[in-house]
């Protein structure tokens, strides 16, 4: 997403696109954002086409909402500016049980176009495969879904020719105040918030000699902190 588009992204959220579509039209935004008409449209056709909102006709009128990604970017600038603003982001940590999941990590861990951003943005090349931590607790499947309002080091999708590939959200981490690796978020996945998966350069479960049911802590480390 380029810079220009912020705004708009900003001014739908206050219009309350986050939560449901809104009528509105590009003239009536332009004027909201002192922008032309046709810069305005321009905007949200870019970004429709790059996945950020979704728009369509209701009773004749055109209306528009923010799609999950434009939240969860959204939601990511929030975060980077809060902590910025506010001094170093609170870094939670999150206790689960191991337990040997479907085998789709290895799989989506292994593809050329996620391991190329891997090694670029991460600095390490993953092992082919995940450990999947089950939580238990409340507390630690609201820390689960906090974590998305945090900042985090963004994979992009891609195609193969074949099939599309949806995008990936990483953490830098530490796993049993030792071990580092990443907390990895797939917008294609049969999990939920009560799992959590992590990545490293090493097989985890060898490296700290862990069994199924064994508990495992993860200690979240700023974006800058790379693994």
């Amino acid at each position: 997403m380029k810079s220009v588009h912020i705004p708009t992204l900003l001014e739908l959220l206050l219009l309350g696109a986050k939560e449901d579509y809104v009528e509105i039209s590009t003239t009536d935004l332009a004027k909201r954002l002192g922008k032309s008409q046709q810069v305005i449209s321009r905007h949200l056709s870019d970004l429709e086409k790059a996945g950020y909102v979704d728009r369509m006709q209701r009773s004749g009128r055109a209306s528009v909402k923010l799609t999950k990604k434009g939240v969860d970017t959204m939601t990511g600038i929030y975060a980077a500016l809060s902590s910025a603003f506010e001094g170093t982001e609170p870094v939670p940590e999150i206790r689960g049980k191991v337990f040997a999941g479907l085998g789709e990590g290895a799989y989506y861990v292994s593809l050329r176009g996620y391991r190329r951003q891997f090694v670029n943005l991460l600095g390490f090349d993953p092992y082919p495969g995940t450990l999947n931590l089950r939580l238990d607790s409340p507390q630690d499947r609201r820390l689960r879904r906090d974590l998305e309002r945090h900042s985090s080091i963004n994979i992009e999708g891609f195609e193969d020719g074949h099939r599309t590939y949806g995008w990936a959200k990483c953490y830098p981490a530490e796993i049993n105040d030792g071990l580092r690796g990443a907390v990895i978020i797939l917008e294609r996945t049969h999990y939920d918030d009560s799992v959590l998966e992590l990545i490293s350069p090493v097989n985890i479960r060898e490296a700290l000699q862990l069994k199924d049911g064994e508990i495992v802590s993860v200690r979240i480390l700023p974006v800058t902190e790379k693994p």
